[in-house]
């Protein structure tokens, strides 16, 4: 019976369109995967940021339609990497910008997916709507504008009026020309990969995580993914209560079921501002 996800020796793809492969091949290196030309996939058909082509579901459903394209579109693959972003108000602090990459390998004998997600508040997105070429070049500033490009729409809702925009004079000449014509024109950041730097360094740290999550093995049935969780609890100082510190370290096995749990630095005691009795 073949290793799960035995690597060494197979090939893959990366299903893409926007230049990823740049960032997820050299990553993966360590898997000593051998990786075959990127087929041509219309990534772009499964949604897209500008909205003219809305995401029919989940991030995670989009990650598996791609790395199944790229399956289909190169039958010699034994594996496929996709890569699926979102972006939008960070889940804990609603006024500050982040993005959520997942990076996914697929397996094409079993037709399991082993994923690696980064949170990020290191992003460019944004949008903005502008009635004025100050306007204009403020946002072009804020969000790195000409190595992160421009998007222009007539409005929030489209039409498109160009993508991947990093060119000053093209940036203010179509600026203006919607402006004239409609009173304003619509921003936003690119955020597709190939044009925007800081998506792709997210997506080289998604995929970090991604071969952590692969390289690290259940002992009892040597699927990947034994990687901690960790319970809060540790012992308040003066008091011995649970706190809110760290305390438990657990790994359970998503394939099948095999869990562990030690604690962490077991003698230390959590600070009492830590402490719901000692600091209510």
């Amino acid at each position: 019976m073949d290793r799960p996800f035995e690597t060494r020796g197979r090939t893959a793809v990366v299903a893409t369109m926007h230049g990823k492969e740049r960032v997820i091949i050299p990553a993966l290196a360590p898997l000593g995967l051998a990786f075959l030309p990127c087929p041509a996939i219309d990534t772009d058909r499964f949604g897209t940021f500008t909205r003219d082509i809305r995401r029919a579901g989940s991030q995670r459903a989009a990650l598996d339609a791609k790395a199944r394209a790229g399956l289909a579109a190169a039958p010699g693959a034994d594996y496929a990497v996709a890569s699926e972003g979102a972006f939008g108000p960070h889940p804990a602090f609603p006024f500050i910008p982040s993005g959520f990459e997942l990076v996914g390998l697929l397996e094409r004998q079993s037709g399991a997916m082993i994923v690696g997600r980064y949170l990020s508040l290191d992003t460019n997105f944004r949008q903005a709507q502008a009635s004025t070429i100050d306007e204009v070049e403020a946002f072009a500033q804020a969000i790195g504008f000409p190595s992160h490009a421009i998007v222009l729409m007539a409005g929030r809702d489209g039409p498109i009026i160009a993508k991947g925009v990093s060119d000053r004079s093209i940036l203010i000449s179509q600026a203006q020309a919607a402006i004239e014509c409609g009173g304003s024109v619509w921003l936003e950041a690119d955020m597709r990969a190939n044009r925007n730097p800081q998506r792709m360094a997210s997506i080289s740290l998604a995929v970090q995580e991604l071969l952590s999550t692969l390289t690290t093995r259940c002992p009892a049935c040597d699927y990947p993914g034994w990687t901690p969780q960790t319970k809060d609890g540790r012992p308040c100082l003066w008091c011995e209560n649970p706190t809110f510190e760290s305390w438990i370290e657990v790994r359970q096995c998503g394939n099948c079921g095999h869990q562990a749990e030690r604690c962490l630095d077991a003698d230390r005691r959590a600070e009492p501002g830590l402490c719901l009795i000692c600091n209510p």
